[in-house]
């Protein structure tokens, strides 16, 4: 890998009229900023300042090539096709994340820069994600990501704007939300129109029955890589400046939440809600993930619906579950009874006439 990050060093100056050194001066102060984005100093005990520049220099020209080039410049193509699953992985690890100042000091000298949306729709389609309707990146004027895996965890964590609860209202002892309980108590789970909003989740009540829309999530190895480091993001550094929402930990303890056998899983696939993982790579990612959450606003304010939608409808949901559950016998006796029925009334009947 080093080999071709050099190489996309050398393409990415063949299209500058500025000479590499004179650029690299002025990436100096950049880095030096850079430095001091770390908050653990001793990790950097042994880096000089000039390995930590030329490091910088080296990864960020890498990334904003491979962004910027991937499917266009033939070169980098056949060199980094044989590690495009790993380099796409790799470069969204919480630990490998590289300040956006210097992605963005670099991004300005491309011939073609992108803008924020550009660069999370590339990311976006890498992952195979696929939706009805068409990709619109919204971040807001005044938003400036940290880092790459900032930027997209900003885009699919979305804006709930909705009410924040009190913890305290919730208990969690008392609501049972596998994707077969949910079916019982008549809240039927419903595929989202869209991949991104994982804020999104709503209890909407009808007369009799609810739906809970929920983001329909494909899972391969870059999809599960890229979740479980945004919910670290959201978890480890930046909760403080995010808000409590944590979007992302919260979709994904909800959605763990449904599950507690292979049926969920399979209830789910059938619904559209998860897809990609077998039944149990899909339980055993969630089982091995939920420990680790930490679920925000999004996750309390739906469970307290369910919680409040239970309480409000305990009798309702009592006759839909006897219902429910028991929907084959009544299926089978209710064409007796008509039956039965029918004679009655035709021995009622004949009395009539004979007296």
């Amino acid at each position: 890998m080093e080999v071709i990050k050099h190489s996309a060093v050398d393409y990415f100056f063949e299209r500058l009229a500025t000479p590499r050194e004179e650029i690299y001066k002025k990436f100096i102060p950049i880095a030096r900023a850079a430095r001091s984005c770390y908050v653990d100093v001793s990790a950097f005990a042994g880096i000089t300042d000039d390995e930590f520049f030329s490091m910088m220099f080296v990864d960020a020209i890498f990334l904003v090539q491979f962004i910027g080039s991937l499917g266009s410049d033939h070169r980098l193509d056949s060199m980094v096709s044989p590690y495009l699953v790993g380099i796409t992985r790799d470069m969204m690890l919480l630990e490998n994340q590289i300040p956006w100042l210097v992605v963005q000091f670099f991004m300005a000298l491309s011939p073609s820069p992108l803008s924020l949306e550009q660069i999370v729709q590339q990311l976006i389609l890498w992952t195979g994600l696929i939706t009805k309707e068409p990709l619109v990146v919204d971040l807001g004027e005044s938003f400036k990501p940290s880092h790459l895996l900032c930027l997209l965890r900003s885009y699919r964590a979305g804006r709930s704007g909705r009410r924040r609860v009190d913890p305290r209202r919730f208990s969690a002892g008392k609501v049972t939300t596998s994707a077969g309980e949910l079916t019982k108590m008549g809240i039927e789970l419903r595929a989202g129109k869209t991949t991104a909003n994982f804020s999104g989740m709503d209890l909407v009540k009808g007369p009799l029955f609810a739906h809970l829309s929920l983001v329909p999530l494909y899972l391969e190895s870059v999809t599960a890589c890229w979740l479980v480091n945004m919910a670290a993001l959201e978890t480890y550094t930046e909760s403080a400046t995010m808000g409590d929402d944590c979007s992302i930990n919260s979709y994904l303890a909800f959605v763990s939440s449904l599950m507690n056998r292979e049926q969920d899983v399979r209830e789910l696939r059938a619904r559209g809600i998860v897809d990609g993982f077998s039944d149990q790579h899909t339980l055993d990612f969630f089982e091995g993930l939920s420990q680790y959450l930490t679920p925000g606003h999004v996750y309390l304010r739906t469970m307290l619906d369910i919680q409040e939608y239970k309480k409000g409808r305990w009798l309702w949901i009592a006759v839909y579950r006897f219902l429910h559950s028991n929907w084959k016998t009544i299926a089978t006796v209710l064409p007796v009874v008509s039956v039965l029925v029918g004679i009655l009334k035709t021995l009622l009947s004949l009395k009539q006439h004979t007296s």
